[in-house]
């Protein structure tokens, strides 16, 4: 944590420390703004080949695989990135990345029961979202409306 002084400015807590003006609109550069854009365009190819994928995948003739099997082995395959990405986040240190581990998922297991209902919802929207992709032809899911991306405007706001 870092500590704040009178002045608005932050005392050196370490690495990761932001400074106060870092959060300051405008202060992005050319470089932030284009990596930015670059980011919107890679999640949007992996959005739309992640579709055409499934989808192809699941119309294809024969047996089909289960929707809760492809999901959990996604969600093993981003467990294992994260888990190669603090490895190397420690330098290839096995004790010091066991430890952060420790800390971070039993330690401070409150904030890992925080996050268990989230992941609960997140991985009964990817079943429902195979069943959807399984039953719809692409073009159609891809533009359908999904709950997490409707408007939260309510019905009577007047907004049209």
């Amino acid at each position: 944590m870092a500590a704040v002084g009178s002045g608005g400015s932050t005392a050196a807590a370490g690495p990761g420390a932001v400074s106060a003006g870092a959060l300051e609109p405008g202060t992005a550069s050319a470089a932030h703004r284009r990596l930015k854009y670059i980011s919107l365009a890679v999640l949007v190819v992996q959005n739309a080949s992640l579709i055409l994928s499934i989808r192809y995948a699941r119309t294809l003739p024969g047996d089909r695989f289960f929707a809760t099997t492809a999901v959990v082995m996604a969600e093993v395959l981003k467990g294992l990135t994260c888990l190669l990405l603090l490895f190397a986040q420690k330098r290839g240190n096995v004790k010091h990345l066991v430890l952060f581990l420790h800390e971070a998922v039993l330690v401070q297991y409150v904030d890992t029961l925080k996050l268990a209902v989230p992941s609960l919802i997140y991985t009964l929207q990817n079943n429902l979202q195979y069943v959807a992709i399984s039953n719809l032809p692409a073009a159609t899911f891809q533009v359908s409306p999904m709950p997490s991306m409707a408007s939260e405007e309510p019905a009577g706001s007047g907004r049209e």
